[in-house]
């Protein structure tokens, strides 16, 4: 019995797990820590664009593409949109210290139970990007790193959430 299981869970042909949120769909409103260990949610981000990049410090390609994120805030600010970051460490004082030595500054939230990552959005692996419109409905789901600031990443990420501007 338990040599079946182990072979089942090695069975690299069957299909990853469904993400528990779909495009087009409204996204839900998540319930976070923020970096203080505060209870925060997402309604104040009611009617702005958004772009959620789920994390962790001990994950080297998360680590790879923060800077890009927030060099692509910067671009986008003046169109409103608010790039967030949700870390899944249990160690706040480590996410902090991490933003603080590489001057990442977009909003930062935890999860350190892994609750919203698992349950509500279903991430399959990190880092996970989620863009969502100023009408709360999801529009690209990015899983992967990805270089945020340039090319065509940028241009997917301007043409879902309606970006005429090329600043």
């Amino acid at each position: 019995m338990g040599v079946a299981l182990l072979l089942m869970a090695c069975d690299h042909d069957a299909p990853p797990p469904a993400l528990k949120v779909q495009l087009g769909a409204t996204f839900p409103l998540l319930h976070l820590e923020d970096l203080q260990g505060k209870a925060v949610d997402t309604s104040e981000l009611r009617g702005k664009p958004w772009v959620l990049n789920v994390w962790a410090t001990w994950c080297p390609p998360c680590r790879k593409e923060l800077p890009s994120l927030q060099r692509m805030q910067a671009l986008l600010k003046d169109d409103g949109v608010v790039v967030l970051g949700m870390a899944v460490d249990d160690d706040a004082h480590r996410v902090r210290e991490y933003l603080i030595d590489r001057a990442i500054q977009f909003m930062s939230y935890r999860d350190p139970q892994m609750r919203v990552a698992n349950e509500v959005l279903g991430v399959r692996m990190y880092p996970a990007t989620f863009i969502v419109d100023r009408n709360g409905v999801l529009s690209l789901i990015v899983e992967g790193e990805r270089e945020w600031d340039r090319g065509v990443t940028l241009g997917r990420v301007r043409q879902v959430l309606g970006l005429t501007s090329t600043r």
